[in-house]
């Protein structure tokens, strides 16, 4: 304990222990004080050893790093049910490779099947060279000799192994990114395609509707009474408009579209199509 002296003249005390110090306030309160401000949540590591002595020591020995939370077991079943049931999961794992019923490998292999992307440090023995590269070929990030192990260059290792995971999973976000993109733009160039296949079909055939309509007007209303030729007159005249304000959105439409995916729109010319469409469809009728 650690009495400092306070703006006030009274002392506050100090406690320090491993991951925190305690201050206490005279006549107000004690709150922990954290040595390190990396708000960063721990590495969450899954320790897989059969050896509980080995396995404990690299745990106990690394405990301390607050970066670091570990999570220990001692066979390769146990570790399958960690990672089936941990509802966090784990950023990286050490795994053991000598371990009875089922080895680091056949984790791997299992992980491999499961499409668990957990990254996998193995730890090998000496003259091992050929397990790890099989390691390899099946996940696993890295690889350490067993009886070689340096706690601080393991803590090292475990980081920059999930360092590593982390810039895949961005790298692999990016891509798949790429190829909506392009998927996307194909898409578009395709319904571009059928628009543009599409919209003069359709013009045309409301053209010729129209054409239609004003040449056989007259014919239709020779053989009617003087009544009822005002009535289909003013019918005429009703389905032309419409015939318009099809053909004006149809064009409209098609020049949005060409508008819109476009590398630079302009705002202008689409404000100015709105208008030619809204001041079609305020025609009066006749």
């Amino acid at each position: 304990m650690t009495a400092l002296p306070g703006k006030t003249g009274r002392a506050v005390a100090f406690e320090r222990r491993a991951d925190y110090t305690w201050c206490t306030i005279p006549h107000h309160f004690t709150v922990p004080i954290l040595k390190s401000m990396n708000l960063d949540p721990p590495i969450r590591v899954l320790l897989v050893d059969d050896e509980e002595a080995f396995a404990n020591v690299v745990a106990d020995g690394l405990r301390d790093d607050s970066a670091l939370e570990f999570t220990v077991c001692f066979s390769g079943r146990e570790a399958i049910n960690h990672l089936q049931q941990s509802k966090q999961g784990f950023d990286v794992m050490i795994l053991d490779f000598m371990m009875p019923e089922m080895s680091g490998l056949e984790v791997l292999q299992w992980m491999h099947e499961d499409k668990n992307e957990t990254p996998t440090i193995m730890l090998t023995g000496a003259g091992s060279e050929t397990v790890a590269v099989d390691a390899m070929k099946l996940g696993a990030y890295d690889y350490v000799r067993k009886e070689l192990t340096d706690l601080p260059h393991l803590a090292h290792l475990i980081k920059a192994t999930h360092e590593r995971h982390m810039f895949r999973v961005a790298r692999g976000f990016e891509e798949e990114a790429v190829r909506e993109t392009a998927l996307n733009r194909e898409a578009t160039d395709k319904v571009r395609d059928v628009i543009n296949a599409i919209t003069p079909t359709l013009n045309g055939a409301l053209g010729a509707i129209a054409a239609e309509m004003e040449m056989r007007v007259e014919t239709l209303m020779a053989g009617l009474p003087p009544e009822k030729r005002k009535e289909v007159r003013t019918l005429m005249n009703e389905l032309q408009r419409q015939v318009g304000v099809l053909e004006t959105g149809l064009r409209g439409l098609l020049s949005l579209y060409q508008l819109v995916y476009a590398r630079h729109p302009q705002v202008g010319e689409i404000d100015r199509i709105k208008q030619v469409f809204e001041e079609q469809i305020r025609i009066p009728k006749s």
